[in-house]
């Protein structure tokens, strides 16, 4: 009988066997870095120079946002992956409970993202508020109030949208449909509300989405309008969870 250690074993060699896998993981920290350097060095050359900089730790952590599309993407391909190619079979067969294998995915996928993303906060931020601070603009130390939080939950927003990469992934099976599904809900729902929900709907709906509730508790002063960091933490919390119990039970139900 196969074991979880054996199970989480397998989908490690899986995940590392893929060179796309390591690829969208530097990917993601790389496109973190580079695009939260960006914008620090960029943000004081507007009209409002260093007047309009309210958020310093925020502008450096920016770059979380086009992060999450390669970790949303590789949580889809570890799911969608094995239905693509046919793995899935065999991976079931030898686990005929079904669930461990979800789990396995589930915890080489948020082991192997979080502390790469985590450390690619870290290092953005600090980098960030030397670039700022070099350019006479408000810069943030990592003990004041809310920026440790900002930090560490740009790293748990990245990873929980490739946790819901994953799940979409074993509910929809097609590496097209998942993407399509992730990109629309991360990425185009709240532009997409904001232009065609009636306004007395917008402000109420929108606030609800992946990305606004993240950003309740990613930056140190999120936009008015939004939910409070707590509450913005359980919504995207639900939006992963959701998704992935639905998974589990279609995993169980469903023939391959």
């Amino acid at each position: 009988m196969t074991t979880f250690g054996g199970v989480v074993r397998g989908e490690w060699v899986k995940l590392r066997s893929v060179r796309s896998s390591g690829f969208a993981v530097l990917g993601a920290a790389l496109t973190m870095i580079v695009a939260g350097l960006v914008f620090a060095a960029t943000i004081g050359t507007d009209s409002d120079g260093a007047d309009g900089v309210t958020d310093p730790a925020g502008i450096t952590l920016s770059g979380a946002i086009f992060a999450q599309l390669l970790t949303g993407v590789l949580g889809v391909l570890l799911m969608s992956g094995e239905y693509a190619t046919g793995m899935i079979k065999p991976t079931l067969t030898a686990v005929p409970s079904r669930l461990p294998v979800l789990a396995g995915k589930v915890a080489v996928l948020v082991g192997t993202v979080f502390p790469a993303v985590l450390a690619s906060a870290f290092v953005v931020f600090f980098a960030g508020q030397v670039v700022m601070g070099n350019a006479g603009l408000p810069t943030a130390r990592i003990g004041d109030a809310g920026v440790l939080g900002a930090v560490v939950g740009s790293a748990v927003t990245m990873t929980g949208v490739a946790v819901l990469g994953l799940a979409l992934g074993a509910l929809l099976r097609t590496t097209a449909g998942a993407v399509s599904t992730l990109v629309f809900l991360v990425f185009l729902a709240p532009g997409l509300g904001g232009l065609l929900l009636p306004a007395s709907w917008r402000d109420n709906a929108v606030k609800f989405l992946p990305s606004s509730a993240a950003e309740a508790f990613t930056q140190v002063a999120p936009a008015p309008g939004l939910l409070g960091a707590p509450a913005g933490a359980a919504v995207f919390s639900a939006w992963v969870v959701v998704p992935l119990l639905a998974a589990a039970v279609l995993l169980r139900r469903r023939d391959v």
